[in-house]
């Protein structure tokens, strides 16, 4: 068991119950238990964490990977490197926000492994509901992933490069969304799309090269630079559920479009994304 400091205040039981109010499930897990690939080594990262310890988290794998590479992923799943404090300053002048953080003190949005696994996650969930698109990825996953230590991990782009449009169309996506998730895994194989070299560089130029693959638009252009790049102010204002959601806060219940969302977190900047994901994920538990 490897003990990781993190930037916090970090509450991960409440950052797994903020990420499971989105998906169909019966309840929260305690522990982020999550089927990685590691250099081509297969394993499975449990994360846990102590009572009233905010700082810290404890990782561990089945089988054992090195330290450095276990340390290297777990920061990346809970988003270590965060710090909350300056949105908190921000947020606790605010009179609706106040409330909002002071119920939810260590919610961090939790990352996926990787940032291949983040783009099919956009399109997935592209004009669908969440529990839908949650039915879909489970489904490849079902059907395309590799087990390991009892968990299902996430299909790498080799394996859905090579699937077939009727393969992946059986699992629920659209011929379109088939295709969009064919030629995102074949542009990874065929290093025209490097994620890593993308994840250095400014939010601009990620956003400019996001645009240009097919399948990706505005909405989740800046839906994977919050969730896959961690970039706390990217705010997918064009999401309707987003925009329900915080009319109920803002604009007593009315849905906002999308320059009024802007408008009413500007106050958050630069955490206006990080803002909208405590709105809803508050939302979310309230009921």
């Amino acid at each position: 068991m490897l003990l990781i400091r993190v930037r916090g205040p970090f509450n991960l039981r409440l950052s797994l119950a903020g990420a499971a109010s989105f998906l169909p499930i019966a309840r929260a897990p305690d522990v982020f238990r999550v089927a990685v690939d590691i250099d081509g080594m297969p394993a499975v990262v449990s994360i846990s964490q102590a009572p009233r310890q905010l700082f810290s988290v404890r990782a561990s794998s089945i089988p054992e990977i090195d330290e450095a590479s276990l340390k290297k992923i777990t920061k990346r799943l809970v988003w270590s490197d965060l710090d909350l404090q300056p949105f908190y300053r921000l947020a606790i002048v605010n009179p609706i926000m106040r409330p909002v953080v002071s119920s939810l003190t260590g919610l961090k949005p939790l990352c996926p492994a990787t940032l291949f696994e983040m783009a099919i996650i956009a399109i997935t969930e592209q004009q669908l509901s969440l529990a839908a698109a949650f039915h879909i990825r489970n489904r490849l996953i079902s059907r395309f992933g590799a087990r390991s230590g009892g968990q299902l991990r996430f299909p790498s782009a080799e394996i859905l490069a090579a699937a077939s449009l009727e393969e992946l169309q059986h699992c629920g996506l659209s011929h379109r969304k088939a295709e969009y998730v064919k030629e995102l895994a074949s542009s990874v194989i065929q290093g025209a799309l490097d994620f890593d070299a993308l994840e250095r560089k400014r939010e601009d130029h990620i956003r400019e090269e996001l645009l240009a693959i097919r399948g990706f638009g505005e909405w989740s252009a800046d839906y994977m630079l919050s969730r896959g790049f961690g970039r706390p102010d990217a705010l997918p204002a064009g999401d309707v559920g987003l925009q329900r959601v915080l009319g109920h806060y803002f604009a007593h219940g009315r849905r906002l479009t999308a320059a009024q969302l802007k408008r009413k977190l500007a106050p958050f900047k630069p955490f206006r994304g990080l803002a909208a994901y405590y709105l809803a994920v508050h939302w979310r538990l309230r009921r």
